[in-house]
């Protein structure tokens, strides 16, 4: 029998990576050294493991597949599926954060909802710091995000606190569609009311106070209540409740050149504060990043407050349009072919160790 060791290593090269495809849609296909390929839908939700052929197999013996949710995955795919998961949210707009298969130790159970948070102003530099490597950190006012700018300036990292993914509740969004029944005839009254001409303008006054009360109090329980992981969904939590949710740190990357508008703030910071820091040291700073921050710095004034990304739901409303069909971009390569056909457009490809991304 082989020793443990060895035993180790070839679990660990079985599971190792050769290439992570990231799709336009959000659906990642990850090809592993032992020939295995395991897919991933859009929405995080499902995904599609697909072992490896024995070498003793037919060559038109169909490879088994084993297909699963993700909140519900078993031991045997869980450290495959994370890594994988962790490359999708580090490039997708919203991450899928299921609390199952997280690790404990990068949980945490937090009182308040944490949706948006608010970065330094454009006239001090408070939360910004340089690091011995040269990447320029900037940090929230409240501590819950930071973004993280290299020297090369091409790329950044933000770093923030997201809220796991929910389940779905269907009693909340009937009240939901309850209360905007409600509002709609509330609405609908009010402008009966102001075509009435006939009435006294103290009558149309107390009409006007008696509907703004009752839209009012239609609209309370929805703003004390507790944000949910999913937009326009919440869930009631009375202040004196001692519900916590639970939360991770979401890493997500992305081009300077494409950045996202909830990150365009804070990276208009940091590229005025590495110009600084450039301008204090004698160094001439990137001539396109120069352009860039002038730009910025003028349009972005006054969005110190950034929506951060939510999760989404546990489980997909439209499961029956995932697409399970797998890319032999590897066999294609191997046989010389020079064009690979891929069912989708493709954002980002890691390959042994590279990542590369695609620009449209």
């Amino acid at each position: 029998p082989l020793p443990w060791k060895d035993i180790l290593a070839i679990v660990t090269l079985m599971a190792a990576e050769v290439q992570i495809v990231l799709y336009e849609d959000d659906s990642v296909e990850v090809q592993y050294v032992d020939g295995s390929r395991l897919q991933l839908s859009p929405c995080g939700s499902e995904f599609l493991f697909e072992k490896a052929p024995p070498i003793s197999a037919h060559p038109l013996q169909q490879p088994e597949r084993i297909r699963q949710r993700t909140h519900f995955v078993i031991s045997t795919y869980r450290e495959q599926l994370q890594r994988a998961l962790d490359f999708r949210n580090s490039f997708a707009t919203c991450p899928f954060l299921s609390e199952s298969i997280i690790p404990s130790e990068r949980k945490k159970r937090i009182f308040t909802d944490i949706s948006e948070v608010r970065w330094p102003g454009l006239d001090t530099d408070d939360g910004m710091i340089c690091m011995q490597s040269g990447t320029v950190k900037i940090s929230s006012l409240d501590g819950h995000a930071y973004l993280c700018l290299p020297k090369s300036q091409h790329e950044f990292t933000v770093h923030f606190l997201c809220k796991v993914s929910q389940k779905p509740d269907s009693s909340i969004v009937l009240s939901e569609k309850n209360n905007k029944a409600k509002k709609d005839k509330l609405v609908e009254k009010a402008g009966k009311i102001y075509t009435y001409g006939s009435l006294s303008g103290q009558r149309l006054k107390n009409k006007e106070n008696e509907l703004y009360y009752q839209i009012t109090k239609s609209k309370e329980p929805l703003e004390e209540s507790c944000v949910n992981g999913t937009e326009g969904r919440e869930v009631l939590s009375s202040p004196g409740t001692k519900d916590t949710c639970v939360y991770t740190w979401v890493k997500q990357c992305w081009s300077v050149a494409s950045c996202p508008e909830e990150w365009e703030y804070p990276l208009s910071l940091a590229l005025r504060f590495r110009n600084k820091i450039s301008n204090m040291s004698g160094t001439d700073a990137d001539i396109t990043q120069k352009r860039i921050l002038t730009s910025d710095v003028s349009e972005e004034r006054g969005k110190e407050v950034s929506v951060l990304p939510r999760a989404l739901l546990l489980s997909c409303p439209v499961p029956h349009l995932h697409r399970w069909d797998f890319c032999d971009s590897l066999s294609q390569r191997q046989f010389g072919e020079e064009e690979y056909s891929y069912p989708e457009l493709v954002k980002v490809v890691w390959y042994k160790g590279i990542t590369y991304r695609v620009f449209e």
